[in-house]
Protein backbone atom coordinates (compact mmCIF):
# COMPACT_ATOMS: atom_id res chain seq x y z
CA UNK A 1 0.00 0.00 0.00
CA UNK A 2 1.83 2.72 -0.89
CA UNK A 3 -1.47 5.65 -0.90
CA UNK A 4 -4.02 5.94 1.36
CA UNK A 5 -7.28 7.25 2.11
CA UNK A 6 -7.29 8.22 5.74
CA UNK A 7 -10.13 9.21 7.82
CA UNK A 8 -10.17 9.65 11.75
CA UNK A 9 -11.91 12.11 14.40
CA UNK A 10 -11.46 12.38 18.08
CA UNK A 11 -15.23 11.41 18.78
CA UNK A 12 -15.39 9.13 15.73
CA UNK A 13 -17.71 5.78 15.48
CA UNK A 14 -15.83 4.23 12.83
CA UNK A 15 -18.02 1.45 13.41
CA UNK A 16 -21.20 2.85 12.70
CA UNK A 17 -19.05 4.88 9.74
CA UNK A 18 -17.86 2.14 7.75
CA UNK A 19 -21.42 0.27 8.11
CA UNK A 20 -22.24 2.83 6.26
CA UNK A 21 -19.91 2.63 3.00
CA UNK A 22 -19.24 0.10 0.52
CA UNK A 23 -15.64 0.77 0.85
CA UNK A 24 -13.49 -1.62 3.17
CA UNK A 25 -10.68 -0.60 4.51
CA UNK A 26 -7.15 -1.71 5.08
CA UNK A 27 -6.82 -0.99 8.69
CA UNK A 28 -9.59 0.85 11.38
CA UNK A 29 -8.70 1.67 15.09
CA UNK A 30 -10.54 3.13 18.05
CA UNK A 31 -9.68 5.56 20.52
CA UNK A 32 -8.48 4.01 23.62
CA UNK A 33 -6.71 1.31 22.08
CA UNK A 34 -3.08 0.29 21.87
CA UNK A 35 -1.12 1.43 18.91
CA UNK A 36 1.27 -0.81 16.60
CA UNK A 37 4.04 1.22 18.87
CA UNK A 38 3.42 -0.59 22.40
CA UNK A 39 2.83 1.57 25.16
CA UNK A 40 1.36 3.76 22.97
CA UNK A 41 -2.68 4.82 22.44
CA UNK A 42 -4.55 6.19 19.88
CA UNK A 43 -6.22 9.28 20.48
CA UNK A 44 -8.64 9.05 17.87
CA UNK A 45 -10.54 6.94 16.20
CA UNK A 46 -10.11 6.26 12.05
CA UNK A 47 -9.16 4.26 9.27
CA UNK A 48 -7.34 3.77 6.23
CA UNK A 49 -8.02 2.74 2.82
CA UNK A 50 -5.69 1.33 0.21
CA UNK A 51 -5.73 3.46 -2.99
CA UNK A 52 -2.86 2.31 -4.77
CA UNK A 53 -0.64 -1.01 -4.69
CA UNK A 54 2.34 0.69 -6.56
CA UNK A 55 5.61 0.59 -5.47
CA UNK A 56 6.36 3.80 -3.39
CA UNK A 57 9.23 4.18 -6.05
CA UNK A 58 6.30 4.58 -8.51
CA UNK A 59 4.85 8.11 -7.56
CA UNK A 60 3.41 8.56 -11.48
CA UNK A 61 1.23 5.32 -10.64
CA UNK A 62 0.31 6.10 -7.34
CA UNK A 63 -1.35 9.46 -8.89
CA UNK A 64 -2.96 7.35 -11.33
CA UNK A 65 -4.47 5.14 -9.17
CA UNK A 66 -5.40 7.95 -7.47
CA UNK A 67 -7.17 9.68 -10.10
CA UNK A 68 -9.13 6.59 -10.81
CA UNK A 69 -9.98 5.43 -7.11
CA UNK A 70 -11.54 9.22 -6.85
CA UNK A 71 -13.59 8.87 -10.00
CA UNK A 72 -14.70 5.60 -8.99
CA UNK A 73 -15.25 6.06 -5.25
CA UNK A 74 -16.54 9.80 -5.32
CA UNK A 75 -19.71 8.98 -3.51
CA UNK A 76 -18.25 6.86 -0.67
CA UNK A 77 -15.62 9.39 0.02
CA UNK A 78 -17.68 11.86 0.25
CA UNK A 79 -20.20 10.05 2.88
CA UNK A 80 -16.95 9.51 4.58
CA UNK A 81 -15.79 12.79 4.73
CA UNK A 82 -19.33 14.29 5.13
CA UNK A 83 -19.97 12.44 8.81
CA UNK A 84 -19.92 15.38 11.35
CA UNK A 85 -17.14 13.51 13.28
CA UNK A 86 -14.67 12.88 11.39
CA UNK A 87 -12.10 15.78 11.78
CA UNK A 88 -9.44 14.71 9.38
CA UNK A 89 -9.23 13.06 5.62
CA UNK A 90 -6.05 13.02 3.85
CA UNK A 91 -4.75 11.15 0.89
CA UNK A 92 -1.46 9.81 1.29
CA UNK A 93 1.48 9.28 -0.78
CA UNK A 94 3.94 6.91 0.47
CA UNK A 95 7.49 8.41 -1.67
CA UNK A 96 10.95 6.42 -1.15
CA UNK A 97 13.69 9.48 -0.81
CA UNK A 98 16.55 9.13 -3.03
CA UNK A 99 19.63 10.20 -1.45
CA UNK A 100 21.59 10.33 -5.11
CA UNK A 101 19.89 13.62 -5.66
CA UNK A 102 19.56 16.86 -4.33
CA UNK A 103 15.81 17.77 -4.33
CA UNK A 104 12.96 15.72 -5.02
CA UNK A 105 9.78 16.78 -6.85
CA UNK A 106 6.13 15.08 -6.92
CA UNK A 107 3.82 16.68 -9.02
CA UNK A 108 0.44 16.87 -8.86
CA UNK A 109 -2.36 18.40 -12.22
CA UNK A 110 -4.64 20.74 -11.10
CA UNK A 111 -7.19 18.65 -12.31
CA UNK A 112 -6.34 15.82 -9.50
CA UNK A 113 -5.80 18.81 -6.91
CA UNK A 114 -9.19 19.98 -7.91
CA UNK A 115 -11.23 16.90 -7.70
CA UNK A 116 -9.48 15.92 -4.08
CA UNK A 117 -10.47 19.37 -2.80
CA UNK A 118 -13.91 18.77 -3.96
CA UNK A 119 -13.71 15.93 -1.76
CA UNK A 120 -12.53 17.94 1.52
CA UNK A 121 -9.35 15.84 1.30
CA UNK A 122 -6.02 16.83 2.54
CA UNK A 123 -3.02 15.72 0.42
CA UNK A 124 0.23 14.46 2.42
CA UNK A 125 3.38 13.13 0.82
CA UNK A 126 5.29 10.78 3.38
CA UNK A 127 8.96 10.13 2.53
CA UNK A 128 10.40 7.06 3.34
CA UNK A 129 14.00 5.88 3.32
CA UNK A 130 14.71 3.07 0.82
CA UNK A 131 17.01 -0.23 1.35
CA UNK A 132 19.70 1.44 -0.06
CA UNK A 133 19.36 4.52 2.44
CA UNK A 134 19.51 2.31 5.38
CA UNK A 135 23.22 0.51 4.10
Amino acid sequence: MSCVLRVSGEHLDIDVLLRGVNLIPIVAWRKGEERFLKGQFHADSGANFDVSDAEIEDVARQIADAELYLATNYNEISILVSSADVAKATLDFAVATRPEFVTQTSSFSSAFLQRVAELGLGLAVSHYPTQDDVE
